[in-house]
């Protein structure tokens, strides 16, 4: 049984998409398949928006709602530390879903790398 959350983010993800100017992409992949991609949009330091692209579980297509909800309007320094027990805010982490929340996280630090030129 999936939690409420998933449920809800899994069959009416918010923000999927591209964003044509994004101002830095980044993706992630698993061994099993999964993909995703963050398109981020910053200006002046904070998120202005946030789109994404999965092909994964409904854990990871609800993971990439929840998160690209949760972090519009804040700065990017509220957004470096982002990782798997964040989403422990919005629900309890199965241990066998955490490689799904995985997928989403990384490919959102890999678009912040990008922009911050790590």
């Amino acid at each position: 049984m999936y939690p409420k959350i998933i449920v809800e983010h899994f069959m009416n993800p918010k923000n999927v998409g591209i964003i044509n100017n994004a101002s830095a992409v980044g993706s992630s992949n698993t061994a099993g398949g999964g993909k995703a991609v963050f398109y981020l949009l910053i200006e002046s330091g904070f998120l202005k928006d946030c789109k994404y692209q999965v092909d994964g579980c409904p854990y990871a297509i609800a993971s990439a709602s929840i998160l690209s909800e949760s972090i519009k309007g804040k700065s990017i320094s509220e957004l470096t530390n982002i990782d798997v027990d964040y989403f422990s805010h919005f629900f309890e982490l199965p241990k066998e879903k955490l490689n799904c929340i995985k997928l989403v996280v990384d490919a959102f630090n890999d678009a912040l790398r990008k922009f911050k030129g790590i």
